[in-house]
């Protein structure tokens, strides 16, 4: 994976740090914090065991933040790209927070409560992301407060046989539940292409928690090498790679996470503008290149690689893997809007070699998010 420096000096722990730590993980620095990146069965066999069981994932380096007060719905509009406003309880939504110039600061899942709105941000954005709240909160004199959840785990919960233990909740959707004696908030969501939860839960129970997983039998510890992996099989991007805060919605191909007017009333359904708005247009003018999603003839192409069309470069990789799935190489890269069409014969250069790759639809995988059975 691509290494990035995020500016932090000591790296913070886990709360279950001893827990990855006795079960034989690796740990290295991640987004500023010692992260489990491969258990003793390596990365292939814990990728195709969250694809064909349950993998959990300890992803609580994650920016957990509840917002409260009575502007917080038109607080969260103007901090993200999301709509809010006929949200049910519960929903969530993939959004963006941009800047002035509709630059990417960071990628959330946003979830709407009965008395707060629930934001799960970037590890390595998280603080930046709590400034842009600040700025927002003093600007535009929101009556709204926030409460930063610093010691609260998360485990993520990927795979065909996650819904085994939670089947009764519907995708993108949040609910508090107890279950043998613990409270858990649960969100139907994930970053694998599978179906699972990311569960919330008290710091004094986290291990509980996963002890319970692991004697299902079903499920098995993976790290941060197989997320990579699960992820860029299903097609999903990862900020400091595919997006930051000089690349637009347009650029990344994700303005389908972007509010927008009624089709027929030409009106947003909304309390606030979204920060960024009023720049889109001018960066979808000035969009010299798109993501696009590739797969390699042979080897593997990760960044810094260069894309080039006879000789020329027309792009650059953003990430790239090996697939257990498809067995070859397969990525993201940024590729000039001339040539960025799926199907187009293009070669990476990997350490000198040229490399021939095909631009690719994506994702490379089918997604198995949960889709309930029609009555």
């Amino acid at each position: 994976m691509r290494k990035i420096s995020y500016g932090f000096t000591q790296l913070m722990k886990l709360h279950l740090h001893d827990y990855h730590v006795n079960l034989k993980a690796k740990m290295v620095p991640f987004a500023g914090y010692e992260m489990p990146v491969q258990y003793p069965q390596g990365v292939l066999k814990e990728h195709l065991y969250c694809r064909e069981s349950c993998g959990l994932f300890d992803v609580s380096h994650m920016g957990q933040v509840k917002v409260f007060g009575e502007d917080r719905v038109k607080f969260v509009e103007t901090l993200t790209t999301g709509e809010f406003q006929t949200k049910k309880s519960g929903q969530s939504v993939l959004c963006l927070i941009l800047n002035e110039k509709a630059g990417i600061i960071d990628d959330t899942i946003v979830a709407k409560r009965d008395d707060h709105i629930h934001i799960v941000v970037n590890a390595g954005n998280k603080f930046i992301d709590m400034k842009q709240m600040d700025k927002i909160i003093k600007d535009y004199n929101y009556k709204v407060q926030y409460e930063y959840l610093k010691d609260k785990p998360l485990i993520a919960v990927q795979g065909p046989n996650a819904h085994k233990a939670l089947n009764e909740i519907p995708f993108m959707f949040m609910v508090n539940i107890k279950k043998n004696g613990i409270d858990y908030q649960i969100n139907r969501c994930g970053y694998t292409g599978e179906d699972g939860y990311e569960i919330s839960v008290e710091s004094s129970k986290a291990q509980e928690l996963c002890d319970k997983l692991l004697a299902t039998k079903m499920a098995q510890f993976c790290g941060l090498g197989a997320r990579d992996s699960l992820r860029l099989e299903a097609g999903l991007c990862l900020h400091g790679h595919e997006m930051d805060d000089t690349i637009s919605p347009y650029e990344a191909k994700l303005m389908w996470t972007v509010r927008k007017p009624n089709k027929e009333t030409g009106k947003y359904n909304e309390s606030a503008a979204f920060i960024g708005r009023d720049a889109l247009p001018q960066r979808q003018k000035d969009a010299k290149f798109k993501r696009m999603g590739f797969i390699t003839q042979s080897g593997i192409a990760r960044p810094p690689c260069d894309i080039e069309f006879q000789g020329q470069k027309i792009g650059s990789v953003t990430s790239g893997t090996y697939s257990p799935n498809l067995k070859k190489g397969l990525g993201f890269a940024f590729i000039n809007n001339e040539y960025a069409k799926d199907g187009t014969q293009l070669q990476a250069d990997i350490r000198g070699s040229k490399v021939n790759i095909t631009l690719s639809p994506t994702p490379f995988v089918p997604q198995r998010y949960y889709k309930p059975e029609k009555k």
